[in-house]
């Protein structure tokens, strides 16, 4: 479980080291993500679990719960999918696609544009100028 081993297996890393705080913001971001996608499928699902019932209950071929056992079906692949509290292993070990594996796909995609110099490098190079001429004026 990565969440789980990431958490306590950098135990005796300096609380202020930047790698350390980096992977916060990153875990806390993913989070944030998650919980969104979460809530989004929630309420997608309400309703629909309503309907699911409802047709059940006017179906005549005597499968009155097949509707609601494919939706209970569906929640259980995005649950597996969105992974919210990290119960599935590091994403590079599961070769199916989920959150975790988009997120490092395009955490991947913009490092390698930054070092590349590409829009990340150069964002980052405005924001930080924009920071300094922040600074200045606060200090005028």
């Amino acid at each position: 479980m990565e969440g789980i081993a990431q958490s306590q297996s950098g135990l005796a890393a300096s609380p202020r080291s930047p790698g350390r705080r980096g992977r916060l913001v990153r875990r806390v971001i993913l989070f944030q993500v998650k919980l969104m996608a979460d809530g989004m499928r929630d309420v997608v699902m309400s309703p629909l679990s309503i309907a699911a019932g409802l047709f059940g209950l006017i179906s005549r071929n005597g499968s009155a719960e097949v509707y609601l056992d494919r939706l209970m079906r569906f929640g259980r692949e995005t649950d597996h999918w969105i992974n919210l509290f990290d119960h599935r292993s590091a994403p590079h070990d599961t070769p199916s696609p989920s959150l975790d594996n988009i997120a490092e796909q395009i955490e991947e995609a913009l490092r390698r544009d930054f070092e590349n110099g590409g829009l990340s490098a150069r964002s980052a190079k405005a924001l930080a100028e924009a920071a300094t001429r922040l600074r200045e004026k606060a200090g005028r």
